[in-house]
């Protein structure tokens, strides 16, 4: 879960709230922060189980790529596979769906479609900040695994190279699981790029 904010007006989108909702709701509460958008990178339960409750908190709308619509619903079969207690309610397939290019609501974003972990992931990037979410496109020192339902390694690597390479070197990366990056790092780096 990443929340990006204006420091001014507090407005904010919140990406990947696959967590706790309770605790996402104390951060946004703790920094009276404004939620505009849910923005989905991919359609895994853990980057959208709390995204329900969190729609029912903000008011916000819940956006994603509608290529992941399948795999939203099929979170039932995901946490059965991943031996995690399945939802009380099915979870409701998002209001928007996202485009290539579509601009964020905050910092001047923009939505990258970027498939290959699956066949709906995106990025989203913040030029203003220098900053792009790859959710599980892009990690420090590798890239997503494509051996689940809708992964396809070359479409992977080409995302990557196409959407994710041409950004300014110094754009920090921040991934859905472990430390965060650089492009450059990544680059110049990333066994998996070479």
């Amino acid at each position: 879960m990443v929340i990006i904010a204006d420091p001014v007006t507090k407005e904010a989108v919140l990406v990947d709230p696959g967590g706790d909702a309770d605790e996402i709701i104390d951060i946004i509460e703790t920094h009276s922060l404004k939620i505009l958008q849910i923005l989905i990178t991919h359609a895994h339960l853990d980057h959208i189980l709390a995204s329900d409750e969190i729609k029912k908190y903000t008011g916000a709308k819940c956006w994603f790529h509608a290529a992941d619509k399948k795999l939203w619903l099929s979170v039932p079969l995901q946490c059965m596979f991943m031996g995690v207690p399945q939802p009380s309610k099915p979870m409701k397939v998002p209001e928007h769906n996202l485009e290539d290019g579509e601009r964020l609501q905050v910092r001047n974003g923009v939505t990258l479609y970027t498939p290959g972990h699956t066949q709906g992931s995106v990025c989203f990037y913040f030029p203003d900040d220098k900053l792009i979410c790859t959710g599980d496109t892009l990690f420090a020192g590798s890239v997503g695994r494509t051996d689940l339902p809708g992964g396809n390694f070359n479409s992977l690597i080409s995302s990557i190279r196409e959407k994710l390479l041409v950004l300014p070197v110094e754009t920090r990366v921040i991934p859905g699981h472990g430390p965060e990056t650089t492009i450059g790092k990544e680059k110049f780096n990333n066994p998996f790029l070479q």
